[in-house]
Formats: structure tokens, C-alpha cells, sequence
């Protein structure tokens, strides 16, 4: 009984730490934007900067922004007014 029990915990760990690969080899189309996982946080490709976050509706109109403050990088549309102080990303 031992031996079933260590071979299913076994089966069970190596089958989560399969599971962020078979999420990260999911195709992706042209218009879906790229995500990735670094430092235990999902990632945003917006324009060649990595974003913290998933932003869903990324196109040639979002830009990343470093807002100071505390609220630190996001995405956003290339109109949007923001607040003094803030640095557009290229």
C-alpha cells in the first residue's frame, strides 16, 4: 500500500509541474497578444515590453505605461490621458 501511495504522489507532482508547459504550448493566432510566466506572474507582451497581468485586448494602439505612485506598469490605449509624471514605454 505504500508503494501505491508514493507512486500516485509521484504521478500527481509530476503531472503539476507538466501542466504550465502544456499551457505555454497552446497555439496562439496573430491577433491573440503573448503571454508568459516569469517570477510566479502572468505577462503581457504590449509593443516588445512585458507587462505584469493579462491584457486581453492588446493591438497596435496599446502602449505600456510606468505610472509612478505606486501603481507601477500597465497597458493602456496611446489616447489615454494619464496622470503627471508618467512614462510611455517604447
Amino acid at each position: 500500500m505504500s508503494s501505491f501511495k508514493t507512486k500516485l504522489i509521484l504521478l500527481l507532482a509530476g503531472s503539476s509541474l507538466m501542466l504550465p508547459s502544456a499551457i505555454s504550448a497552446a497555439t496562439e493566432t496573430v491577433d491573440t497578444p503573448t503571454y508568459t510566466y516569469q517570477d510566479g506572474f502572468v505577462q503581457t507582451l504590449v509593443n516588445g515590453t512585458y507587462v505584469p497581468g493579462y491584457y486581453v485586448n492588446v493591438s497596435e494602439d496599446t502602449v505600456a505605461v510606468y505610472i509612478p505612485g505606486g501603481v507601477g506598469l500597465i497597458a493602456v490605449n496611446k489616447d489615454a490621458v494619464l496622470p503627471e509624471g508618467s512614462i510611455i514605454l517604447d
